[in-house]
């Protein structure tokens, strides 16, 4: 089996550690799912994260490491982390912001630092994925199953599609997006057979559960995927728009898409108030903002609009221009690195570099008329995208790299010293 990449840390609370981000990875829908520590709030999503962190904080302590290990984004981290902790305190609610700082910024990026550190061989990549595949297949069929429901009653509105757990068809389609990136590429980029068969079954539950949230950012995110699959896939170009227009041909024939698409119009409408608002906002705090959870907006004088209906003009208001850059940062210089990147991948990583960047144009698109990250799910996906394309960047830098380089890369990631012959966990 290939193992391309640098030797996983050694012990058994590393592959509890390993085996919890998996898990938590699989369990990103049960943020819905919460109840109370005395006055403290939680979820069981955030249970899983502390317990994934502290099995691996312990891990690492036990071998002598006592920092997180270094990644090429630490600076725009904190300068993230900084703005986030102002806008704690610029916010009107400070309690509610802070939960907003813990679930959408402290435990998504360590997570991220746990993943960077814990992901090492395809195999692990491998994993993690399958994990993100069976998770949000499990949620893509319950809300399939809500749909079919209202479906039978005659209850399905197109402007609030019947969704599971979450209560908005939008934030089921921007969590569903990257899984259905990641589904395209396995099937696309598998090596195997049943790498093919589980990304085309994949592909089949998000895609058609994504299709069927009426989301039009979805629809233009998804347009602009088969753009990225026409230059960078040239094999299945044909395939690819032959499917594309022929399922615009059925769309045109299902009264409840079109009803959906003559919306546009209106929906455009909307999301331009919606903008001039969010520009009064910040010019009133261009520099930090309003503050977590401070921006409400009363649309139409009956929906309370909690962010702006745009990543970035979200990121703006909620945690100023320090934490808009950082995050900006982020954004388009690990796209710049995986596209560097991504033509040298073999493997799995091929797969699971193509599917990262691939998420990301997904939402750099959606982010346009909408405001992916800003949950407790996405914001944890966004991390592991990030960490998914550093790992294989890491991966593909030392295949060839003699034993020496490696081991010196194993202690530099560690900090401390690796036998490298240990068996892995």
């Amino acid at each position: 089996m290939s193992t391309l990449g640098i030797e996983a840390p050694v012990g058994s609370l590393f592959r509890y550690a390993r085996w919890s981000l998996y898990l938590t990875v699989a369990a990103l829908p049960l943020y819905t799912v919460r109840w109370h520590y005395g006055p403290v709030p939680t979820t069981l999503l955030e249970t899983l994260i502390v317990v994934t962190v502290a099995l691996y904080v312990v891990a690492r302590w036990r071998v002598g490491a006592r920092r997180p290990i270094p990644t090429p984004f630490d600076i725009p981290i904190l300068a993230l982390l900084a703005a986030g902790a102002v806008a704690v305190f610029v916010a009107g609610d400070h309690r509610g912001a802070l939960g907003l700082y813990r679930a959408y910024f402290l435990e998504p990026i360590a997570l991220f630092y746990v993943a960077v550190d814990l992901v090492r061989r395809d195999e692990d990549m491998r994993r993690l994925l399958y994990a993100f595949a069976a998770g949000s297949s499990a949620f893509a069929i319950l809300n399939l199953a809500v749909f079919i429901q209202a479906l039978r009653a005659h209850a399905v509105l197109v402007g609030a599609a019947p969704n599971a757990l979450y209560g908005d068809a939008n934030y089921v389609a921007m969590y569903l997006e990257p899984a259905f990136a990641f589904a395209a590429a396995t099937l696309m980029l598998g090596r195997t057979t049943t790498m093919r068969i589980v990304g085309a079954v994949w592909l089949a539950i998000t895609g058609t559960a994504l299709v069927l949230t009426f989301s039009k950012g979805s629809y233009l995110a998804l347009f602009a995927l088969v753009a990225l699959v026409v230059v960078t896939v040239p094999r299945w170009r044909v395939g690819v728009v032959a499917a594309i227009g022929v399922g615009l041909i059925i769309a045109t024939q299902v009264p409840l898409m079109m009803a959906r698409i003559v919306t546009v119009s209106s929906s455009v409408d909307g999301r331009l108030q919606v903008f001039n608002n969010a520009f009064e906002a910040i010019r009133q705090s261009p520099l930090l903002g309003v503050g977590l959870a401070g921006y409400s907006f009363e649309f139409r004088g009956a929906m309370s609009e909690i962010y702006p209906h745009n990543l970035w003009l979200t990121f703006w208001v909620e945690v100023g221009i320090v934490g808009l850059a950082a995050f900006a940062v982020v954004f388009f210089v690990v796209q710049w690195r995986g596209w560097r990147v991504w033509p040298h991948t073999e493997g799995f990583w091929r797969v699971a570099t193509w599917g990262s960047l691939a998420a990301l144009l997904l939402w750099f698109f959606h982010g346009l008329v909408d405001s992916p990250y800003w949950k407790n799910d996405m914001s944890i996906e966004f991390w592991i995208l990030v960490a998914t394309v550093l790992v294989a960047e890491r991966a593909m830098r030392l295949a060839g790299a003699p034993a020496e380089v490696r081991r010196l890369e194993q202690r530099e990631v560690m900090g401390v010293p690796v036998v490298a012959d240990s068996p892995v966990a």
